[in-house]
């Protein structure tokens, strides 16, 4: 009986390590080579963003650089409210998943996608994926465009109240534009320009 048990587990956990080992590797192989070259084009093709962006981010999202799609997944389960924007990659893949060639989509497979994404390319070249796809509405498409049409000047001049704004607008562009609701975003604003200081002291 004992040996009998014995077994069991064994192959329960030898069917979890490689349950895991495809979570994990799996997205090499849904993905096709026209898949992978239109992920690393589209991810590679972005301007950098400029580290006082970054820094802010960073800040405001404590995790967003060192965090992966494993952090973020386990997150979720663990507590309601998790944010994808801790983890860009996963924000990436969510982008990116809809036009892929992979044949029966399935649910996992958007997680397989994000690790692939994740061992090739650093949070920090999703983070500028995403905010240079992001469809500001009105303001224009892509962080580099929304910052001289709100502000007129450079991403790397702005100041953090500013960078707050478009962060902002990032999480909802119809709901936190300064045109259509301005007591709602500067309120927003604040919001994110009062947990950078906040964090940026803890930090420090």
């Amino acid at each position: 009986m004992i040996k009998y048990i014995r077994w069991v587990f064994t192959l329960l956990f030898a069917i979890f390590v490689l349950f895991v080992l495809y979570l994990e590797f799996g997205g090499k192989y849904i993905l096709n080579t026209f898949d992978k070259r239109s992920i690393t084009y589209e991810i590679k093709s972005n301007r950098k963003l400029p580290e006082n962006f970054i820094l802010f981010y960073n800040t405001i999202y404590p995790n967003s650089l060192s965090s992966n799609s494993w952090n973020y997944r386990l997150s979720s389960l663990l507590k309601s409210g998790s944010s994808g924007k801790d983890c860009p990659c996963s924000q990436t893949a969510y982008r990116l998943f809809p036009v892929l060639e992979i044949h029966n989509k399935k649910g996992i497979d958007e997680f397989l996608t994000a690790r692939y994404i994740e061992r090739h390319f650093s949070q920090k070249e999703c983070l500028a994926f995403n905010f240079s796809h992001f469809d500001f509405l009105k303001n224009g498409k892509g962080i580099f465009t929304v910052s001289k049409s709100l502000f007129q000047k450079e991403l790397k001049d702005l100041k953090p109240l500013e960078m707050a704004e478009i962060v902002a607008l990032y999480e909802n562009p119809v709901r936190y534009n300064r045109f259509r609701n301005p007591e709602k975003a500067q309120k927003r604003a604040e919001h994110f320009y009062t947990l950078y200081l906040n964090n940026f002291k803890t930090k420090n």
